[in-house]
């Protein structure tokens, strides 16, 4: 979608699109084959995953890591064919180096914020790349990242986090959650949530509203008053909508606590693809809207015809 912040009344030309797409393709495999292969032991050890096929034993986790690699090195070598300069090499260097750093090192260093941080940076980075492919990068191009950044941190280092944090606990990970003193507790099928981890995740929720809310204030779409009035009061009740689904997550003690289950990151997933789909829609050329549609509905359809 960061190309589209760059030329929305128009689709870039088709072979930007095919690498752009490709490219995004190979960033995804590597982002989930290292992941895969790393916690291959753990993911075995607490049967999760078992509709993949490295856990299922179909393939060696050998050749799991042979196809995530090749999938690395597919990268750089379809960019370079396209025709690349030195900035967007470096931006998908530190886009596929940022997600490796996070699969590889996430559950095993004295600090897992800091590797949460660097899986945001890659994703940053890709969301940058796609913006510098078809043309300079507009103030829109980099709120788009960081939103980008932000929504995978708080995703994978919160609500998945607490989700796995009894199973990685006994895989002796070393999650944010954990590292904040998130625990399971006994008797409860509800974690133990300390406080300094509460403000910590509801901080990345108000980072979402705030990044996703600027360039609508500042009206960096060009939206007529009206429009802009409604557009900004979808948006907030979408948000509204986000924060009573998440806030059951993060507070520990109320009776309407609970424990997210990974099918709550299709809902908030869904909310986070509203809003921009409200804040993006009378922007973007109807070509540019099909085209984000169908490269975000296919694969997900793939995946549950699949599993």
């Amino acid at each position: 979608m960061g190309a589209a912040t760059v030329t929305p009344a128009k689709l870039p030309s088709l072979i930007d699109i095919i690498v752009i797409v490709a490219v995004a393709w190979g960033f995804h495999m590597t982002f989930y084959g290292f992941n895969d292969v790393t916690d291959y032991h753990l993911d075995r050890l607490l049967g999760r995953k078992d509709d993949h096929p490295l856990v299922r034993g179909d393939i060696s986790r050998r050749t799991a890591l042979i196809i995530a690699a090749a999938h690395t090195a597919s990268v750089f070598i379809i960019e370079a064919l396209s025709g690349t300069t030195l900035q967007l090499m470096l931006l998908l260097a530190v886009a596929c180096g940022g997600v490796i750093i996070y699969d590889v090192f996430s559950k095993r260093n004295s600090f897992p914020p800091l590797t949460d941080a660097i899986e945001g940076i890659g994703f940053v980075a890709l969301a940058l790349y796609g913006a510098l492919k078809v043309g300079a990068p507009s103030p829109l191009s980099y709120i788009l990242a960081i939103t980008f950044g932000i929504f995978i941190n708080f995703i994978t280092g919160i609500i998945l986090g607490i989700a796995d944090v009894e199973g990685d606990l006994k895989g002796n990970a070393l999650t944010t959650p954990i590292w904040f003193g998130v625990r399971p507790m006994e008797n409860s099928g509800l974690p133990f949530i300390p406080r300094s981890f509460t403000i910590f995740g509801l901080l990345q929720i108000f980072a979402l509203v705030f990044i996703n809310c600027f360039p609508i204030v500042r009206n960096e779409f060009g939206y007529s008053p009206m429009l802009l009035t409604l557009i900004m009061s979808v948006v907030a009740l979408l948000f509204i909508a986000i924060f009573r689904h998440t806030i059951p997550f993060l507070i520990f003690g109320p009776v309407w606590q609970k424990k997210p289950q990974e099918s709550e990151l299709d809902v908030i997933a869904a909310y986070s693809v509203l809003i921009l789909i409200v804040s993006y829609f009378f922007y973007l050329a109807t070509s540019w809207l099909i085209l984000l549609v169908v490269c975000v509905v296919t694969p997900l359809a793939i995946s549950k015809l699949i599993k």
